[in-house]
Parts: C-alpha cells; structure tokens; sequence
C-alpha cells in the first residue's frame, strides 16, 4: 500500500510541475514596443514569441535609425528580415550591404552585427533567435 501511495504522489508532484511551467509569451503586431535604448538611436521592438528554444522579435527601425555593432553569443543562429522597406546590414570586417525587405539573412552565433535605417520611413523588420 505504501508503494502505490508513494508512486501517487510523486505522480502528483511531477504533474504539479509540469502544469506550474510558465506558457510561452506569445505577441503580435498590436503588442508594445520598447525603446532598446543605449547607444541604439530610433530602434524600438516588442517580443512576439519567447520560449527556451526561440525568440522571435519585431522591430521598428526609424529612418537614420541604428543598431550598433553587437552579437548574439546565446543563440545557435538568427534570422534578420526586414519586411516593409530596405535596411542597411553591417557586419564587422565586411562591407555594407542592403537587404531588401522580405529576405531573410542568416547569421552564426557571436556573428558581430548591427543595422541601420538609411530611408526616409520606418522599417519594421523580424527577428528570430533559435537557441
């Protein structure tokens, strides 16, 4: 009897957990931005999924908006899209580039990167960190 009582509650103990794990923050386009800040000028974003594995991100680049050089050593890769207009990519050591909107690129983990906003409107962009 006292093996099926303990096996009862550690059956309830593990359920507890499980049922006690925060769900994912899920967003969408309506969710708040927050300015980054920093040495960053006109760069504001709001967290569209966050959960152990992924990161998904929306960003609002203003024009003559940056993002300084920076990296993401947490993260396996990052996808960087920019979906309503062309942003300016700057990776350390290379030249320039613009991608145009809705062309994702792929970065490495520690790939030291930053971006600008060199039109005259915003920029939203999509983010995704897959750890």
């Amino acid at each position: 009897m006292l093996k099926y009582a303990m096996s009862g509650f550690v059956l309830g103990m593990l359920t507890a957990v499980l049922v006690a794990q925060e769900p994912p923050i899920v967003g969408d386009r309506s969710s708040p931005l927050r300015e980054l800040g920093g040495d960053n000028v006109g760069i504001s974003n709001a967290v569209l999924r966050e959960q152990p594995e992924i990161r998904v991100l929306r960003v609002v680049v203003e024009p003559g908006g940056t993002r300084v050089i920076h990296s993401h050593d947490d993260v396996d890769f990052h996808l960087f899209a920019p979906i309503s207009g062309t942003m300016r990519l700057d990776l350390e050591g290379e030249p320039s580039m613009d991608i145009q909107p809705w062309h994702p690129w792929f970065l490495d983990a520690g790939t030291r990167h930053g971006f600008r906003n060199v039109g005259d409107a915003p920029v939203e962009i999509m983010e995704i960190f897959v750890r």
